[in-house]
């Protein structure tokens, strides 16, 4: 029998699926530990290594395309997941690896040596410290896949349209009296024409985990590849904006969906080398030491051009100067800490302190190659041209410390349970430009970020819950030489805060949740600077999102499966003003922030036939409301809903008897042609991707 960790050890026993497979019974909530959904105070989802697989998931943006919360908002074909969480921007350098920040691939993350996606919903610092790009609207946590009980020897083979094909193995294997030792790798490549014109991508990763499982410790090592080269890539849109010509250009009609509006030379290539470990000690029956530590390197080469929409007549004509260069991320992070349970009378406490750092060296070189110019709808070739004008030169370092502390009390046998927290956040960052004039900034500060929440159970099957929490927005280094007078110059951090209430049922194989939150985070925006011609790029802003989730997930029946909900947001600037280069002020008050949409629902099912046994159909839709593509709420985007459909069959091997597992589905099946619109230093629209078919067969040796 293999060894099993106490209540206070979280390595290598994550919880278990819920009915159906596709969610887990819960997930790690950052230094607390394994918690199950119905003992978690926040709206939490944790997305299963099964789920990924039969809906044949390519990176984890695909993966939490099954949340109403979560909106993908970069291109398709842009090589980058960038996200929003309750309305909020977050980036996919966010992405936590087996709780470790900058861990994960700077750009994007292949979902095929994950066992789990984790999703908080809201912000988390006191949980989990702060994330290096500063999200607030929640987090993710990914968990890499480890050995099981069993054997596993699998290949899956795949195909893509429009002509991607690959195939990716699994092995796993335990040994020991008490399968102390794990071993696993998974790794493969796909390459191949996308279903964007003109466009090849190639992929290829490798990954592989070794564990130990003793009676009172447990250690876990990572170490992963993955490259991308992605040619060309489709980049955003964003619009002139010389007052007042930008409020009169209205957003052009969508291309036709998979039209490749970049020129030929453009390359998007990207390399992530990470290792991690992490280990925890039982030292007695109540007490358990962990500690964890990791190294991520990122380098991507690109040249591209990212079009700025110039007509007003709807026509698509688009111009921006070329951009050729580098950026190289060394991630360092490291997380140490306790967990002790006791009891004080009839109080149960998990009693819970944590040390964690992270620190980050980044640097960026760019060259401008001239203006380019072309259409959405037709575009015009163009030659590679010169890149010879220096115009980024820029290195930072970022150091982030943090104590976290908290008391989980529970009394009445879990029925009520309380969450008293607090994390002391340090950060300093250090910026120089090496143009000219060069210019350097320093920035440190301590901030203090609590966090409540309570749990009570009128019945054993029924979760009411509310918390307070706070998220911190990491320092900005100013950018953008021809935009603001302060390049260079670092952003102090600043708090989000939140509250939040809600409601979990379960009823045995099906869980219903619903829950309310209330978001206030600062933002950026642009002031007048006496003797300037340009504005300075400054802390004066704020943004309130206030939505209501309804979410479900588990079994109608046996053969009927269920997971989506939908996510209502109200969002509305609060404070918040632009000042653009010759003194003309544009007051945003009241607005609805750019790339928040009212309303917005995904819904998916899959039905075991009782026809044909092993033949499952799936299916999902997702709707999202109209949007703004501007801050003055004059770019209207129209709402949008995208339609997947698929099968599966399962059967035995006639020369094993194991399972070969056949999929086949297709994505956007109506071919919608749709826009989505985000905001990180600025405002951008991005195109939705095109129909795609997706195949692949899972043959187990």
């Amino acid at each position: 029998m293999p060894f099993v960790a106490p209540a206070t050890g979280a390595l290598g026993a994550p919880p278990v699926p819920y009915a159906g497979g596709q969610v887990a019974t819960g997930s790690q909530l950052g230094f607390l530990g394994n918690r199950g959904v119905m003992n978690t105070p926040f709206n939490q989802v944790s997305y299963t290594a099964k789920l990924m697989q039969d809906q044949q998931a390519r990176t984890v943006a695909d993966v939490l395309a099954n949340d109403p919360s979560v909106r993908s908002k970069t291109p398709s074909g842009n090589g980058v997941d960038g996200l929003y969480i309750r309305g909020f921007y977050y980036d996919a350098g966010d992405y936590a690896m087996n709780g470790l920040y900058g861990m994960a691939p700077a750009y994007s993350t292949s979902a095929n040596y994950l066992e789990r996606v984790e999703l908080l919903k809201g912000p988390g610092v006191m949980l989990g410290g702060m994330p290096p790009a500063g999200a607030v609207g929640g987090s993710v946590n990914l968990v890499t896949k480890q050995a099981p009980d069993f054997d596993i020897t699998q290949l899956t083979g795949l195909y893509i349209s429009k002509s991607q094909f690959g195939a990716f193995i699994d092995v796993a294997r335990r040994y020991g009296e008490h399968k102390e030792f794990g071993i696993r790798f998974n790794g493969g490549g796909r390459g191949g024409n996308t279903t964007i014109d003109r466009q090849t991508d190639e992929l290829g990763n490798a990954v592989l985990n070794m564990d130990y499982r003793g009676q009172r410790a447990r250690v876990s090592v990572d170490v992963g590849y993955q490259a991308e080269n992605l040619t060309p890539p489709q980049r955003f849109l964003t619009f002139t904006s010389s007052p007042p010509f930008a409020f009169t250009i209205p957003v052009p009609a969508p291309p036709r969906p998979g039209t490749n509006y970049m020129p030929d030379w453009a390359s998007w290539k990207t390399k992530d080398s990470f290792a991690m470990a992490r280990a925890e000690v039982d030292m007695t029956d109540w007490l358990t030491l962990y500690a964890a530590g990791g190294y991520h390197r990122s380098d991507v080469n690109f040249q591209y051009v990212s079009p700025r929409i110039t007509n007003v007549g709807g026509l698509g004509n688009w111009s921006n100067p070329a951009l050729k260069g580098y950026d190289i991320f060394e991630n360092y992070a490291s997380d140490i800490g306790f967990r002790a349970s006791g009891h004080t009378g009839p109080v149960k406490h998990l009693f819970t302190v944590n040390y964690s750092t992270f620190d980050r060296d980044y640097t960026s070189f760019g060259r401008s190659g001239g203006i380019i110019n072309s259409n959405l709808y037709n575009p015009i070739p163009s030659p590679l041209p010169n890149f010879t004008a220096i115009v980024q030169d820029l290195k930072t370092q970022t150091n982030m410390r943090s104590v976290g502390i908290a008391d989980t009390m529970s009394m009445f046998g879990d029925r009520l349970q309380l969450i008293v927290g607090a994390r002391r956040q340090s950060v300093g960052a250090d910026s120089q430009t090496f143009l000219t004039p060069p210019t350097s900034s320093h920035i440190e500060g301590s901030v203090w970020s609590p966090g409540y929440a309570i749990i009570v159970k009128p019945v054993e099957n029924v979760s009411l819950y509310a918390n307070y929490i706070e998220g911190l927005k990491l320092p900005e280094v100013v950018s953008g030489t021809t935009t603001y007078s302060n390049v260079g110059e670092i952003l102090p951090p600043a708090q989000t805060k939140q509250l939040e209430a809600g409601a979990k049922i379960d009823v045995g194989r099906i869980t219903f949740t619903t829950s309310y939150f209330d978001i206030t985070a600062p933002n950026a925006s642009s002031v007048p600077v006496a003797g300037q011609p340009l504005p300075a790029r400054r802390l004066v802003g704020e943004q309130r999102n206030r939505g209501i989730e309804l979410y479900t997930f588990g079994e109608l029946t046996p053969w009927f499966r269920v997971l989506g909900g939908v996510t209502i947001i109200n969002g509305e600037v609060v404070s918040q003003s632009y000042t653009f280069p010759g003194g003309i002020t544009f007051n945003y008050n009241g607005k609805i922030p750019v790339g928040i949409s009212t309303v917005n629902l995904n819904v998916g099912a899959e039905w075991d036939t009782p026809f044909v046994d092993g033949l499952t159909l799936t299916g999902r839709v997702i709707y999202t409301g109209e949007s703004f593509a501007n801050d003055a709420n004059t770019q209207v985007l129209p709402d949008w809903t995208r339609v997947d459909v698929g099968a599966r069959y399962t059967f035995a091997s006639p020369w094993n008897g194991k399972p070969i597992v056949v999929r086949a589905s297709v994505e956007n099946v109506f071919n919608v042609a749709y826009y989505n619109s985000y905001r990180t230093v600025s405002s951008a629209v991005s195109l939705g991707a095109p129909r795609t078919y997706l195949m692949s067969t899972t043959f187990n040796f």
